[in-house]
C-alpha cells in the first residue's frame, strides 16, 4: 500500500537487471509481495522507509526490487503527490441501527486503525436512505475532498458506482460477488459462512431450520439466500426463508411467529447479532429452552453474542480485518494499482451454548 509522496506500483526498468522476468514485463508491488510471501502493505512500508516491518524484511524487499528493476511509475507518483490522503465513507442507514449493530462499528475501527498507520484520514457521513448519499458522493468528489470511497451495502441498480465512474473517482465496494465492472471490490462471498453454519447444524442433526435474513434489496443478502438454499438442499436440510431488517424488534417478532406457530424449526439462523439476541430473548420469554428445543445462531459475531446467556453461536466475519483490507485496497488503487479485486479474510465459526443437538 502507498501513501502521499511514497512509492507506487512501478515497472521493471529497461536498463535494470532482469532477474527471472523479462525487462519489458511490468513489475508491481503485488509481484514483490507474492514472491516474498508477505503482504502488499509490508512491501509498501519497506519501499517507503516506514515503520511496520523488520529490518530483515525491509532488506529482502529492497534487494528483490533492485533485482527486478522495480521503480515508481511516474504517473502514479504524480497522482500520489496531489492526494488528500483522505478516504470517504457515506452510509445510508438509520443512525440508530448503526449505533447498535457491531458490523459497522468494528469495520470502521479496522479502517481507522489502518489509516492511522499510514498517516491518512477518514471522512464519514451518515445520511438518510432516500438517495442523499449519492448527493454527498458527488459533492465531495467535485470538491476534491477525498481520494476515493469505500462503499457498503450494494443493492440492485446501485446508482453510486456509475456516478463515481462518471466522476473518475476510485472506489472499493465491500462486495459479495465479483462482476466485471472495472471497480475495486473486496470480495467476501457468503459461501464459506454458509458452509460453516450448515456443517455445524448438520453435525448436530438439524434438518428443519429457519433463516431470518436482512433486506433482500442488498446484493449480499440475495446471494446469501441463494447459496444457503443450494447448500442446504445438498445436505438434506429444509430452510424456511424469512426476510428481516437487521433490527432488534424485527428479529424478536419474526422469531415469536416461528416458535409460536405449528411445527417450529429446530434451529434459527439470524442475519446479524442484534436479531440473534432478540431471538434468544423471545425464546426465553416463551419458555422455549435454548438449545434443547431450538438452537439459535448468528451470521455475525460480536460482544453481544459473547456476553449473552447462553452464549450465541456465531461466525466471526473478521470485520476489523476486512475494514483494514478495504482501506488498503482503495489506497493502492488510488496510487496506480491495477489489481482491482481482492479476497477478504475468511470467517471462523465460534460455537457457543446456544446451539445443540436437534430435538427428537
Amino acid at each position: 500500500m502507498t501513501t502521499s509522496g511514497s512509492v507506487a506500483d512501478g515497472e521493471a526498468s529497461p536498463d535494470g537487471p532482469t532477474g527471472s522476468t523479462r525487462r519489458s514485463q511490468r513489475v508491481t508491488i503485488s509481484d514483490l509481495a507474492r514472491r516474498l510471501h508477505i503482504s502488499k502493505a509490508s512491501v509498501s512500508y519497506a519501499l517507503n522507509g516506514r515503520a511496520g516491518v523488520s529490518e530483515e524484511t525491509r532488506q529482502r524487499v529492497l534487494d528483490l526490487a533492485e533485482e527486478l528493476g522495480f521503480h515508481p511509475n511516474s504517473a502514479a507518483v504524480a497522482l500520489s503527490a496531489s492526494r488528500t490522503r483522505t478516504i470517504g465513507i457515506v452510509v445510508a442507514r438509520d443512525p440508530e441501527l448503526i449505533s447498535t449493530e457491531a458490523f459497522y462499528m468494528r469495520t470502521l475501527v479496522g479502517i481507522e486503525q489502518y489509516l492511522n498507520e499510514v498517516d491518512s484520514s477518514l471522512l464519514l457521513r451518515l445520511t438518510g436512505e432516500h438517495g442523499e448519499d449519492v448527493d454527498v458522493l458527488r459533492r465531495w468528489s467535485r470538491q476534491g475532498r477525498v481520494d476515493g470511497f469505500i462503499l457498503f451495502d450494494e443493492h440492485d441498480d446501485d446508482p453510486r458506482i456509475p456516478v463515481l465512474q462518471e466522476l473518475g473517482v476510485p472506489c472499493v465496494v465491500v462486495s459479495s460477488n465479483a462482476p466485471d465492472d472495472t471497480v475495486g471490490r473486496l470480495i467476501s462471498s457468503p459461501a464459506e459462512t454458509v458452509s460453516l453454519l450448515l456443517d455445524h447444524l448438520a453435525e448436530l442433526g438439524h434438518r428443519d431450520i429457519a433463516h431470518i435474513s436482512g433486506p433482500f434489496t442488498f446484493v449480499h443478502e440475495q446471494l446469501r439466500v441463494q447459496i444457503l438454499q443450494e447448500q442446504a438442499a445438498r445436505r438434506g436440510i429444509a430452510v424456511r426463508q424469512i426476510e428481516g431488517t437487521y433490527r432488534y424488534d424485527d428479529g424478536a417478532e419474526l422469531t415469536r411467529q416461528l416458535l409460536s406457530g405449528p411445527n417450529p424449526p429446530t434451529a434459527i439462523v439470524l442475519g446479524n447479532d442484534l436479531m440473534a439476541v432478540a431471538a434468544l430473548r423471545v425464546a426465553m420469554d416463551l419458555g422455549t429452552a435454548v438449545p434443547d428445543e431450538v438452537s439459535i445462531l448468528a451470521w455475525d459475531d460480536s460482544p453481544l453474542c459473547q456476553l449473552a446467556r447462553p452464549g450465541i453461536t456465531a461466525v466471526d466475519q473478521k470485520t476489523m480485518e476486512r475494514g483494514r483490507a478495504a482501506a488498503d485496497l482503495l489506497l493502492r488503487i488510488v496510487t496506480g494499482e491495477t489489481e482491482l479485486h481482492e479476497e477478504a479474510p475468511g470467517g471462523e465459526l465460534r460455537p457457543r451454548e446456544s446451539s445443540g443437538p436437534a430435538r427428537p
